[in-house]
């Protein structure tokens, strides 16, 4: 397949790329991650078409029954006056034609939802276990982690500050605007403001503590309810920072352990049972369940694809030598009967 003269358009209505993006598998990842590699000019083409495929795969959030129904009304319309606008079917795919048109009849719903409403702002939700990746109006890359949801204003203006706001999990990839009147890229978390210019970094905003480390480049981090400015810190390649119980600290971590839930990897060093617990209910939902409450400050070191939570729980369960179950959405451990497996 000729993929480097494809468009967003010729991506969204590919099943090998879609196919990638929803149901990644070792031979759609080594085909993709090398063709990437090899196309560095259309990663941003990619990164445009994986944010379609990924809303695509879920649910307006916000919308009313009678407002999806405008929607797709319009769109309907707009097929019918354009029918050449919205759908683009290449001689040497026309076997693809016919899901090229739905799929592009939902991608043009989905455009005049983002761009057609009155709304002046938009928000996405992420559910328990999925990921999306977001491209935001300056073509800063978000990847919102589960149980996450991120929101801005529709319109950024130049010389005005970019500012998102984040509950859950995301990692983002800046874009600077050095020539701008006010290059800022703020990220709001209830507790911190994440102030930017151009950088990579990682924040966790749940259960009262926010958690932000930083990949590259530099931010500034600003605790809301502080009088002055004295309390700002400034994060360097490789530190975090904490804020948990009014308590603003700093120290050195690896940036890769706390961020690798982007390439669908979880990697643990020294974590408590505890910390596991409350990642697999925050991520997954899950229930975590012990027998014994000493359990919860074992540490464990490894890592598991983050959607192979079953590897995750064999591990744990050889390391420590105790039993693990699921039923449904709840983890049990609990002691081997007369020891024994």
């Amino acid at each position: 397949m000729d993929y480097h003269q494809y468009d967003v358009e010729d991506f969204v209505a590919d099943a090998f790329f879609n196919r990638w993006v929803k149901q990644a598998d070792d031979e759609t990842n080594h085909f993709w991650e090398k063709w990437h590699t090899a196309h560095p000019e259309k990663v941003e083409t990619i990164a445009q078409a994986k944010s379609i495929v990924n809303f695509l795969h879920f649910s307006v959030e916000g919308a009313s029954e009678q407002e999806k129904q405008e929607v797709k009304t319009r769109v309907m319309e707009r097929i019918k006056s354009k029918p050449n606008s919205l759908v683009k079917i290449h001689p040497v795919r026309r076997y693809f034609s016919i899901a090229a048109a739905v799929t592009l009849l939902l991608l043009g719903t989905f455009l005049v939802w983002q761009f057609g409403l009155s709304q002046t702002k938009q928000g996405y939700q992420t559910r328990f276990g999925e990921q999306q990746e977001i491209l935001l109006p300056d073509s800063t890359l978000v990847k919102l982690n589960a149980n996450s949801s991120l929101e801005f204003e529709k319109g950024w203006t130049a010389g005005q500050a970019r500012e998102v706001w984040l509950e859950g999990e995301a990692f983002f990839e800046v874009v600077e605007q050095p020539d701008a009147a006010d290059g800022r890229f703020i990220v709001h978390t209830g507790q911190l403001d994440v102030e930017v210019l151009g950088t990579s970094f990682n924040v966790q905003a749940r259960h009262g503590e926010t958690q932000v480390v930083l990949n590259t480049g530099k931010v500034k981090l600003h605790q809301l309810d502080q009088a002055n400015d004295e309390k700002d810190i400034f994060l360097a390649p490789g530190e975090m920072a904490t804020l948990s119980q009014q308590q603003l600290s700093k120290s050195r971590v690896n940036p890769q352990l706390y961020s690798s839930w982007k390439d669908n990897r979880l990697f643990f060093e020294n974590e408590s049972i505890l910390k596991i617990a409350q990642r697999l209910s925050d991520t997954y939902g899950y229930e975590v369940k012990v027998e014994k409450e000493a359990w919860l400050e074992l540490k464990f070191t490894g890592s598991c694809p983050a959607d192979d939570i079953s590897m995750l729980l064999t591990a744990l369960s050889e390391t420590f030598d105790i039993k693990i179950s699921r039923n449904n959405q709840q983890i049990i451990l609990q002691q081997y009967d007369n020891h024994s497996k």
